[in-house]
C-alpha cells in the first residue's frame, strides 16, 4: 500500500522560543497541518502501517514520523497527538537521553539562529587555523562540500557540512563550542536539559502507544563510520530501546541521522532484526518500489499547514 512519512524536527510555540529564529515549525502550523492532514489521510501508526493494518476507504495513507528527541516532542506535540488520537514515531539518539551532552548537529541549530552566516564563517576560518593539526587551509575543505540541501542557503550549507563531516571529529567538535561560546549565552547543561526528552517523558509516551525507534547513539553520519563504529552506534541504540520497551516485544525501527546509510548500515540493520529503516528521500513509500529498511520520507514542508 502506498503510504506518504512526514518528518518533523523542531515543533514549538517560536513567539516564546529563546531561539525564534531557528528553523522549527509553530505549534499553530502543526495543528493547521494535523486538521488537514486528517482530512486527506489516515493517519497510521508504525505498527498498523507495518503489519498492512489500513482503513477501507478512499483516503491516502500517512505516518508522522520525530526525529532527535527534541523536548517539544513531549511539551507541545504529545499532548496534540492525544486529543486527536493520534500514534507517531519518535526516534531520540541515546545521547541526548542519557547525558549531558549537546549534539553537534544541535550546536549549529542554535549558532545558525543566533548570529548571521558571514559572522559564523569568519569565526569558524579563525578558529579553524587556531586549531587545525595539518597543512590545508580552509578553502581545501570547503571545495570537498559537493552537495547542498534543499532547504538551506550555500553559506548555511558550507557551515553545516563542515561542523558535521568535512572537517575531523576533534576540530570540527572543538570549534562548535567555540562559537557556541561566542555566539549563545547559556550553558551547555541548561541546553541539554531545556532541548532533550528525558527517559521518564520517553516511558510515558511509549505507554501512550507512541513508537519510539533507533536514532543511532550520538547522531553521526553513518557513511562517515568504519563498520565497526556503526555496529557500536546500532548495538547501543538497541541497548536503549529494550530498556525503553522493558525486554517486551516491540517493532524495531532505525531512523539513519540526516537520512544517511551505506550497505554496512543496512547489513548492520539486518544483523540486529530491524523491521523498518527510514531515510530522508522526499517520496511517496510504494511497497513495489521501496525496500522496508530505506523508507522515504517527506519534510513538514512539503505538506500545508
Amino acid at each position: 500500500m502506498k503510504t506518504e512519512f512526514v518528518m518533523y524536527h523542531y515543533v514549538r510555540d517560536i513567539k516564546k522560543s529563546k531561539f525564534p529564529n531557528i528553523k522549527a515549525l509553530d505549534i499553530q502550523n502543526f495543528k493547521n497541518q494535523l486538521k488537514f492532514l486528517k482530512s486527506n489521510y489516515n493517519i497510521l501508526s508504525v505498527e498498523d502501517f507495518f503489519h498492512g493494518i489500513f482503513p477501507k476507504n478512499n483516503k491516502k495513507n500517512c505516518v508522522l514520523t520525530f526525529d532527535d528527541g527534541y523536548s517539544d516532542h513531549y511539551d507541545y506535540v504529545f499532548e496534540i497527538l492525544l486529543k486527536n488520537n493520534i500514534k507517531a514515531a519518535f526516534f531520540p539518539p541515546v545521547d541526548v537521553v542519557l547525558s549531558d551532552r549537546i549534539l553537534d548537529v544541535n550546536k549549529i541549530h542554535l549558532i545558525l539562529a543566533s548570529t548571521n552566516e558571514n559572522k559564523i564563517l569568519s569565526r569558524l576560518k579563525y578558529y579553524f587555523e587556531k586549531e587545525k593539526n595539518d597543512i590545508n587551509n580552509i578553502n581545501f575543505y570547503i571545495n570537498k562540500i559537493k552537495y547542498f540541501d534543499r532547504y538551506d542557503s550555500k553559506k548555511t550549507n558550507i557551515i553545516k557540512q563542515l561542523l558535521q563531516t568535512v572537517l575531523d571529529y576533534e576540530t570540527r567538535t572543538k570549534i562548535c563550542d567555540h562559537l557556541l561560546k561566542d555566539f549563545v549565552d547559556i550553558s551547555f547543561k541548561d541546553l541539554n536539559k531545556s532541548m532533550y526528552l528525558n527517559i521518564d517523558q520517553i516511558i510515558e509516551m511509549k505507554n501512550e502507544g507512541m513508537h519510539f525507534g533507533s536514532h543511532g547513539k550520538s547522531h553521526f553520519w553513518f557513511d562517515s563510520l568504519s563498520y565497526e563504529m556503526q555496529e557500536f552506534e546500532i548495538k547501543e541504540s538497541v541497548k536503549f530501546l529494550d530498556h525503553i520497551y522493558d525486554r517486551n516485544d516491540y517493532l524495531l525501527s532505525i531512523c539513519y541521522p540526516y537520512g544517511n546509510y551505506n550497505n554496512d548500515t543496512i547489513k548492520l540493520a539486518k544483523k540486529y532484526k530491524f523491521k523498518l529503516g527510514f531515510t530522508t528521500s522526499p517520496e511517496l513509500f510504494s511497497l513495489r518500489k521501496h525496500d522496508l529498511l530505506k523508507i522515504p520520507r517527506f519534510d513538514t514542508n512539503d505538506f500545508k499547514s
